[in-house]
Protein backbone atom coordinates (compact mmCIF):
# COMPACT_ATOMS: atom_id res chain seq x y z
CA UNK A 1 0.00 0.00 0.00
CA UNK A 2 1.33 3.45 -0.90
CA UNK A 3 1.68 6.12 1.82
CA UNK A 4 -1.51 8.15 2.22
CA UNK A 5 0.09 11.43 1.19
CA UNK A 6 3.21 12.08 -0.87
CA UNK A 7 4.48 15.45 0.24
CA UNK A 8 5.95 17.97 -2.14
CA UNK A 9 9.46 19.02 -1.06
CA UNK A 10 9.28 21.60 1.70
CA UNK A 11 11.97 23.90 3.02
CA UNK A 12 11.66 23.68 6.77
CA UNK A 13 13.77 25.58 9.31
CA UNK A 14 16.59 23.64 10.90
CA UNK A 15 15.57 21.94 14.13
CA UNK A 16 16.81 23.44 17.37
CA UNK A 17 17.41 21.16 20.34
CA UNK A 18 18.12 22.03 23.94
CA UNK A 19 18.44 19.27 26.54
CA UNK A 20 18.82 20.05 30.23
CA UNK A 21 19.87 19.13 32.84
CA UNK A 22 22.50 16.45 32.14
CA UNK A 23 21.04 13.07 31.23
CA UNK A 24 21.80 10.01 33.26
CA UNK A 25 24.33 7.64 31.69
CA UNK A 26 23.66 8.52 28.07
CA UNK A 27 24.46 12.24 28.32
CA UNK A 28 22.72 15.37 27.10
CA UNK A 29 24.83 15.70 23.96
CA UNK A 30 24.12 12.11 22.91
CA UNK A 31 20.38 12.56 23.40
CA UNK A 32 20.37 15.87 21.55
CA UNK A 33 22.19 14.37 18.57
CA UNK A 34 19.86 11.37 18.45
CA UNK A 35 16.75 13.56 18.63
CA UNK A 36 18.11 15.76 15.89
CA UNK A 37 18.71 12.68 13.74
CA UNK A 38 15.22 11.33 14.44
CA UNK A 39 13.11 14.49 14.15
CA UNK A 40 14.98 17.20 12.23
CA UNK A 41 12.79 18.71 9.49
CA UNK A 42 9.99 16.23 10.18
CA UNK A 43 6.26 16.72 9.69
CA UNK A 44 4.29 15.12 12.52
CA UNK A 45 0.59 14.30 12.59
CA UNK A 46 -1.37 14.73 15.80
CA UNK A 47 -3.64 11.87 16.84
CA UNK A 48 -6.20 14.51 17.90
CA UNK A 49 -6.60 17.78 16.04
CA UNK A 50 -6.60 20.17 18.98
CA UNK A 51 -6.84 23.91 18.41
CA UNK A 52 -4.82 26.42 20.42
CA UNK A 53 -1.36 27.94 20.62
CA UNK A 54 -0.32 25.80 23.61
CA UNK A 55 -1.22 22.16 24.25
CA UNK A 56 -0.32 20.18 27.35
CA UNK A 57 -0.59 16.38 27.34
CA UNK A 58 0.16 13.47 29.64
CA UNK A 59 2.72 10.83 28.68
CA UNK A 60 -0.07 8.60 27.33
CA UNK A 61 -1.40 11.37 25.06
CA UNK A 62 -4.28 12.43 27.32
CA UNK A 63 -5.01 16.15 27.02
CA UNK A 64 -4.49 18.24 30.16
CA UNK A 65 -7.32 20.75 30.45
CA UNK A 66 -9.61 21.29 27.49
CA UNK A 67 -9.22 22.17 23.83
CA UNK A 68 -11.64 22.16 20.92
CA UNK A 69 -10.83 19.92 17.96
CA UNK A 70 -10.82 21.27 14.43
CA UNK A 71 -10.37 20.00 10.85
CA UNK A 72 -7.21 17.98 10.31
CA UNK A 73 -6.25 20.01 7.23
CA UNK A 74 -5.69 22.99 9.55
CA UNK A 75 -4.91 21.49 12.96
CA UNK A 76 -3.65 17.99 12.21
CA UNK A 77 -0.04 18.41 11.11
CA UNK A 78 2.97 20.37 12.31
CA UNK A 79 6.53 21.04 11.17
CA UNK A 80 9.02 20.91 14.02
CA UNK A 81 11.01 24.07 14.80
CA UNK A 82 12.50 23.11 18.17
CA UNK A 83 12.59 20.32 20.75
CA UNK A 84 13.49 20.78 24.41
CA UNK A 85 13.76 18.09 27.07
CA UNK A 86 13.96 18.72 30.79
CA UNK A 87 13.57 16.34 33.73
CA UNK A 88 9.84 15.81 33.33
CA UNK A 89 8.70 17.51 30.10
CA UNK A 90 9.23 17.27 26.37
CA UNK A 91 8.47 20.60 24.72
CA UNK A 92 7.91 20.77 20.97
CA UNK A 93 7.73 24.12 19.21
CA UNK A 94 6.30 23.78 15.72
CA UNK A 95 4.57 25.49 12.82
CA UNK A 96 1.04 24.39 12.08
CA UNK A 97 0.64 23.24 8.48
CA UNK A 98 -2.36 24.51 6.54
CA UNK A 99 -3.24 22.09 3.75
CA UNK A 100 -4.92 23.01 0.46
CA UNK A 101 -5.73 20.81 -2.52
CA UNK A 102 -3.48 20.92 -5.58
CA UNK A 103 -5.80 19.95 -8.44
CA UNK A 104 -2.91 19.07 -10.76
CA UNK A 105 -1.07 16.77 -8.35
CA UNK A 106 -4.35 15.57 -6.75
CA UNK A 107 -2.80 16.00 -3.31
CA UNK A 108 -3.30 18.09 -0.20
CA UNK A 109 -0.14 20.16 0.16
CA UNK A 110 1.38 22.74 2.48
CA UNK A 111 -0.13 26.11 1.62
CA UNK A 112 3.07 27.93 2.59
CA UNK A 113 5.14 25.86 0.19
CA UNK A 114 2.69 26.47 -2.64
CA UNK A 115 2.57 30.20 -1.93
CA UNK A 116 6.35 30.49 -1.95
CA UNK A 117 6.42 28.85 -5.37
CA UNK A 118 3.66 31.04 -6.82
CA UNK A 119 3.97 34.43 -8.52
CA UNK A 120 1.68 37.39 -7.94
CA UNK A 121 0.17 39.10 -10.97
CA UNK A 122 0.27 42.63 -9.54
CA UNK A 123 1.39 44.67 -6.53
CA UNK A 124 -1.87 44.13 -4.66
CA UNK A 125 -1.62 40.35 -5.03
CA UNK A 126 2.04 40.50 -4.01
CA UNK A 127 1.10 42.39 -0.85
CA UNK A 128 -1.59 39.84 0.04
CA UNK A 129 0.74 36.94 -0.76
CA UNK A 130 3.51 38.26 1.51
CA UNK A 131 1.04 38.91 4.34
CA UNK A 132 -0.35 35.37 4.04
CA UNK A 133 3.15 33.84 3.99
CA UNK A 134 4.03 35.80 7.14
CA UNK A 135 0.91 34.55 8.89
CA UNK A 136 1.61 30.93 7.95
CA UNK A 137 5.23 31.10 9.14
CA UNK A 138 4.07 32.56 12.45
CA UNK A 139 1.15 30.15 12.91
CA UNK A 140 2.93 28.32 15.74
CA UNK A 141 1.97 25.82 18.41
CA UNK A 142 3.79 24.75 21.57
CA UNK A 143 3.20 21.16 22.68
CA UNK A 144 4.25 20.03 26.16
CA UNK A 145 4.26 16.28 26.81
CA UNK A 146 4.83 14.93 30.32
CA UNK A 147 7.68 12.43 30.74
CA UNK A 148 7.51 9.70 33.38
CA UNK A 149 11.25 9.27 33.97
CA UNK A 150 13.16 11.93 35.92
CA UNK A 151 16.16 11.58 33.57
CA UNK A 152 14.53 10.70 30.25
CA UNK A 153 16.27 8.56 27.65
CA UNK A 154 15.79 8.45 23.90
CA UNK A 155 13.24 5.66 24.38
CA UNK A 156 11.28 7.77 26.90
CA UNK A 157 11.11 10.70 24.49
CA UNK A 158 10.14 8.46 21.55
CA UNK A 159 7.35 6.87 23.60
CA UNK A 160 5.97 10.29 24.51
CA UNK A 161 6.03 11.44 20.89
CA UNK A 162 4.36 8.24 19.68
CA UNK A 163 1.56 8.70 22.22
CA UNK A 164 0.72 12.15 20.84
CA UNK A 165 1.67 11.84 17.15
CA UNK A 166 1.18 9.15 14.53
CA UNK A 167 4.07 6.86 13.71
CA UNK A 168 5.42 7.71 10.23
CA UNK A 169 4.31 4.28 8.99
CA UNK A 170 0.72 4.83 10.11
CA UNK A 171 -1.90 6.15 7.71
CA UNK A 172 -3.84 9.33 8.35
CA UNK A 173 -6.88 7.20 7.58
CA UNK A 174 -6.59 5.86 11.14
CA UNK A 175 -7.33 9.22 12.77
CA UNK A 176 -9.49 11.21 10.33
CA UNK A 177 -13.34 11.08 10.30
CA UNK A 178 -14.85 8.25 8.25
CA UNK A 179 -16.00 10.57 5.45
CA UNK A 180 -12.28 10.96 4.58
CA UNK A 181 -11.62 7.22 4.24
CA UNK A 182 -12.57 6.97 0.56
CA UNK A 183 -10.12 9.75 -0.32
CA UNK A 184 -7.24 7.96 1.42
CA UNK A 185 -8.22 4.64 -0.14
CA UNK A 186 -8.00 6.31 -3.54
CA UNK A 187 -4.53 7.64 -2.71
CA UNK A 188 -3.47 4.13 -1.76
CA UNK A 189 -5.01 2.69 -4.95
CA UNK A 190 -7.43 0.62 -2.92
CA UNK A 191 -11.05 0.06 -3.83
CA UNK A 192 -13.22 1.79 -1.22
CA UNK A 193 -15.23 -0.65 0.84
CA UNK A 194 -18.97 -0.15 0.52
CA UNK A 195 -21.09 -2.40 2.68
CA UNK A 196 -24.74 -1.37 2.57
CA UNK A 197 -27.72 -3.23 4.05
CA UNK A 198 -29.49 -3.30 0.66
CA UNK A 199 -28.65 -3.04 -3.02
CA UNK A 200 -27.67 0.46 -4.08
CA UNK A 201 -28.43 1.54 -7.63
CA UNK A 202 -26.79 3.89 -10.11
CA UNK A 203 -28.86 6.44 -12.00
CA UNK A 204 -29.73 5.09 -15.47
CA UNK A 205 -31.92 7.20 -17.78
CA UNK A 206 -35.06 5.29 -18.62
CA UNK A 207 -34.49 2.76 -15.83
CA UNK A 208 -33.48 4.44 -12.56
CA UNK A 209 -34.37 8.12 -12.18
CA UNK A 210 -32.13 10.61 -10.44
CA UNK A 211 -33.12 11.84 -6.97
CA UNK A 212 -34.31 15.45 -6.84
CA UNK A 213 -33.29 17.95 -4.15
CA UNK A 214 -36.28 19.26 -2.19
CA UNK A 215 -34.42 20.87 0.72
CA UNK A 216 -30.94 22.33 0.49
CA UNK A 217 -28.59 23.95 3.01
CA UNK A 218 -25.75 26.07 1.68
CA UNK A 219 -22.32 25.30 3.20
CA UNK A 220 -20.57 27.95 5.25
CA UNK A 221 -16.94 28.94 4.93
CA UNK A 222 -14.56 27.81 7.65
CA UNK A 223 -12.99 30.61 9.67
CA UNK A 224 -9.55 29.68 8.33
CA UNK A 225 -10.59 29.66 4.65
CA UNK A 226 -12.41 32.99 4.94
CA UNK A 227 -9.34 34.66 6.44
CA UNK A 228 -7.19 33.19 3.65
CA UNK A 229 -9.77 34.10 0.95
CA UNK A 230 -9.60 30.48 -0.15
CA UNK A 231 -12.36 29.06 -2.33
CA UNK A 232 -13.03 26.27 -4.78
CA UNK A 233 -15.11 23.16 -5.49
CA UNK A 234 -15.11 19.84 -3.67
CA UNK A 235 -16.80 16.57 -4.69
CA UNK A 236 -18.63 14.14 -2.43
CA UNK A 237 -20.10 10.70 -3.00
CA UNK A 238 -23.29 9.87 -1.12
CA UNK A 239 -26.24 7.53 -0.96
CA UNK A 240 -29.79 8.88 -1.22
CA UNK A 241 -31.90 6.24 0.49
CA UNK A 242 -35.50 5.21 -0.27
CA UNK A 243 -36.81 7.95 2.01
CA UNK A 244 -34.72 10.65 0.35
CA UNK A 245 -32.25 10.99 3.24
CA UNK A 246 -28.50 11.36 2.80
CA UNK A 247 -26.35 8.43 3.88
CA UNK A 248 -22.69 7.37 3.58
CA UNK A 249 -21.14 10.74 2.74
CA UNK A 250 -17.58 10.37 1.42
CA UNK A 251 -15.09 12.93 0.14
CA UNK A 252 -13.75 12.05 -3.31
CA UNK A 253 -12.07 15.34 -4.23
CA UNK A 254 -11.30 17.67 -1.29
CA UNK A 255 -10.40 21.33 -0.86
CA UNK A 256 -8.63 21.48 2.48
CA UNK A 257 -8.50 24.32 5.00
CA UNK A 258 -11.59 23.08 6.82
CA UNK A 259 -13.98 23.49 3.88
CA UNK A 260 -14.49 19.74 3.44
CA UNK A 261 -16.01 19.40 6.90
CA UNK A 262 -18.30 22.35 6.14
CA UNK A 263 -19.44 20.66 2.93
CA UNK A 264 -20.21 17.42 4.74
CA UNK A 265 -22.03 19.31 7.49
CA UNK A 266 -24.30 21.03 4.95
CA UNK A 267 -25.07 17.96 2.81
CA UNK A 268 -26.05 15.90 5.83
CA UNK A 269 -29.07 18.22 6.10
CA UNK A 270 -30.22 17.91 2.48
CA UNK A 271 -33.47 16.14 1.63
CA UNK A 272 -34.34 14.52 -1.69
CA UNK A 273 -37.26 13.12 -3.57
CA UNK A 274 -35.91 9.55 -3.88
CA UNK A 275 -34.83 7.85 -7.07
CA UNK A 276 -37.40 5.59 -8.69
CA UNK A 277 -37.11 2.23 -10.43
CA UNK A 278 -40.23 0.60 -11.92
CA UNK A 279 -42.39 2.97 -9.90
CA UNK A 280 -40.73 2.12 -6.57
CA UNK A 281 -38.27 4.26 -4.56
CA UNK A 282 -34.74 2.86 -4.52
CA UNK A 283 -31.46 3.92 -2.90
CA UNK A 284 -28.90 5.36 -5.33
CA UNK A 285 -25.28 6.42 -5.18
CA UNK A 286 -24.55 9.84 -6.66
CA UNK A 287 -21.80 12.45 -6.61
CA UNK A 288 -22.38 16.12 -5.82
CA UNK A 289 -20.06 19.07 -6.33
CA UNK A 290 -20.08 21.65 -3.54
CA UNK A 291 -18.87 25.08 -4.57
CA UNK A 292 -17.40 27.67 -2.21
CA UNK A 293 -17.25 31.16 -3.72
CA UNK A 294 -16.46 34.34 -1.86
CA UNK A 295 -18.58 37.34 -2.78
CA UNK A 296 -16.56 40.20 -4.23
CA UNK A 297 -17.13 43.65 -2.82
Amino acid sequence: MKPPITWAPFVFPAILLAVFPAQAAWGADDLAEQLKSDYANKVLTLRHFYKGEHLSLESDGTLVGSAEEGPWTVYGQVSINALEVNERTLRINARRISLIFDSQKKLLLDELSLLEESKARNKEEEKEKLAREKFLRENLVEVDIALTAPNPTEQDVAAAINAVFLDPEQSLREVVPDFWWRYFDQLGNQSPEQNFPEDVYKVKPGEVSAPRVVYQVDPQFSEESRKAKYQGTMTLSLIVDKLGAVQNLEITSPLGMGLDEKGVEALRQWKFEPAMEAGEPVPVQIEIEVEFRLLSH
